[in-house]
């Protein structure tokens, strides 16, 4: 008996720059099965420090639309040349473009869309342009979709109930956020922590409040001098939070990291980690905190609230305010470790362990998948691949 040739699986995101989203497709592409799926990525620019941990069999392609009507017509063509059986989209731009790219498809061509969420309804609307187009958009585009996934119901359920979504159904799958390999070595080799050291981590982007991190740590210096802050991550205010540092006269003790691929190591030799989004549908840098057994302060955004449990696993407090950030920062620097909870937290980071959040990925994939679906193999990297 001939075996089952393996299915395509599509990915599309505007880029694989390090972020919650691009982490979570560059685990999935590295983890799914290859007897069963060849994966094709998808980028509407080709960039970000992501791309050099996929494996060499992941095709990549160029999209390189700009604007909703060019990207959709681009990924259309696309997956035309790449015949998918199961595409997967993330960001709202790339949903609404896959969304259309999957309508122009004949029927033979479509494939079973899921299109993703990460951030909630009201902070994404509230950043938005154009901000009444794209609720039309979305409320006449989601629907046709196959399903929503998202990390966390109460997101799908938020994005439903904010812009009165008839469908699509929800998908709740975890984030694959935690390396096998990368617990065993801190494990086997702990690293020493660094008194006094604050870390934190995300795209340096007004969304992940680290402005307000800085101003709150300029009033913790003031209390404890011996402290230092060190922020991973890349992004676009780079050089205005180093400005901001200077300002207040913290600069000597701030510092901008970069990109880290070892996070997990970065959050187990500091004395507090802190995550002071703004707004965070999920927060896979406060999942990272808990598994390196690292306490941890957080704004209370829907992400960090249900991974922290409310505020049994680590402090909440409210989004932007820098005063009672930095009343929780120098509360936690001054008592001593609560070692139940640190214990309690890393069992609950254990839920988003990449192997089995990938298997939990592949079962429902192959599940919107017919028994006798034909198999679509990837063709050779083309002129459109840029790998």
């Amino acid at each position: 008996m001939k075996a089952k040739q393996p299915q395509i699986i599509a990915f599309a995101l505007p880029h694989l720059k390090a972020g919650g989203i691009e982490v979570v497709v560059k685990s999935l592409l590295c983890g799914l099965d290859r007897s069963r799926w060849a994966p094709v990525l998808v980028l509407n620019r080709p960039e970000g420090e992501l791309l050099a941990q996929l494996p060499a069999d992941v095709t990549v392609l160029d999209c390189g639309g700009n604007g909703l009507l060019a990207r959709s017509w681009a990924l259309a063509r696309l997956l035309r040349k790449h015949p998918a059986a199961v595409l997967y989209s993330g960001t709202n731009a790339m949903n609404l473009s896959a969304v259309l790219a999957v309508s122009l498809l004949p029927p033979r061509l479509r494939p079973r869309l899921v299109i993703s969420e990460h951030t909630t309804a009201e902070a994404y609307l509230a950043a938005a342009r154009h901000t009444r187009l794209r609720k039309l958009l979305i409320r006449a585009l989601y629907p046709r979709a196959d399903n929503l996934a998202v990390p966390l119901r109460a997101l799908g359920e938020g994005w439903k109930a904010t812009l009165k979504l008839p469908g699509p159904p929800l998908a709740c799958l975890p984030n694959p956020v935690l390396n096998e390999t990368d617990l065993d070595r801190l494990r086997r080799d702990p690293p020493n922590r660094v008194p006094g050291r604050i870390v934190a981590a995300g795209r340096l982007i007004p969304e992940k409040g680290h402005d307000v991190l800085i101003r709150a740590f300029a009033e913790v210096r003031q209390a404890r001098p011996e402290t230092e802050l060190l922020i991973y991550g890349t992004g676009p205010q780079r050089r205005a939070l180093e400005a901001l540092a200077l300002d207040l006269g913290v600069a000597d003790h701030v510092r901008l990291m970069g990109y880290s691929p070892d996070l997990l190591r970065d959050f187990a030799r500091a004395e507090l980690a802190v995550l002071p989004s703004l707004r965070e549908g999920f927060g896979n840098v406060a999942v990272e905190a808990l598994a390196a057994g690292t306490p941890l302060v957080a704004s209370r955004c829907l992400g960090p609230e249900a991974i922290l449990q409310g505020g049994k696993l680590g402090k909440l407090v409210p989004p932007g305010d820098r005063n009672t950030l930095a009343a929780a920062i120098l509360s936690v620097l001054q008592s001593p470790p609560d070692t139940e909870m640190l214990a309690q937290g890393k069992m609950a980071a254990g839920t988003y362990q990449v192997e089995s959040a990938v298997g939990a990925f592949d079962s429902f994939a192959s599940g919107l998948l017919p028994s006798d679906a034909p198999a679509h193999t990837p063709r050779g990297r083309k002129a459109a691949g840029i790998r």
